[in-house]
């Protein structure tokens, strides 16, 4: 049998290998985590309120890398890439006057953006349900959109 001289690098390099290869199931169930969004158009005297389902954005938690790199911050955890709530609420509110809706544009503060589905499908029953909104105001109509683009 032939002996071989092995580089003293090797013991590291095999070991990190190891160890990499050991800890990368843990680091690809964390990249499954996702944000979940839910957004509205404003209520007015007698125009109905016009909800967004709630839906995954695709965005992960995690800090931006790069010079170039977009992220955002959410209820003090990072999300990688940006979403920007307008954007969704744009594309919601072309949506809505598509069906002929009669609506009252909303702002980005009239969306959630949650960590978890649970917590958003709260945070919008909270602001359809439970706000205060305005006594004058038309119904709540939960459309179920979810932004596919």
């Amino acid at each position: 049998m032939r002996k071989m001289k092995v580089p003293a690098y090797f013991g590291p390099l095999f070991f990190s290998m190891f160890l990499l290869v050991s800890i990368a199931p843990q680091s690809l169930s964390a990249q499954s985590a996702t944000f979940f969004i839910s957004c509205s158009t404003s209520g007015d005297a007698g125009i109905d309120t016009y909800y967004t389902g709630v839906f995954d954005i695709g965005a992960k938690p995690g800090r931006p890398r790069g010079p170039y790199a977009v992220g955002a911050n959410v209820g003090g955890t990072w999300m990688i890439p940006a979403v920007l709530s307008q954007t969704v609420l744009d594309h919601f509110q072309a949506y809505l006057t598509q069906k002929g809706y009669k609506f009252k544009p909303g702002s980005s503060s009239a969306c959630d953006v949650k960590p978890t589905e649970a917590e958003a499908k709260a945070a919008q029953h909270k602001r359809a349900y439970e706000g205060g909104g305005c006594s004058s105001c038309g119904k709540v109509v939960e459309t179920g959109w979810k932004d596919t683009r």
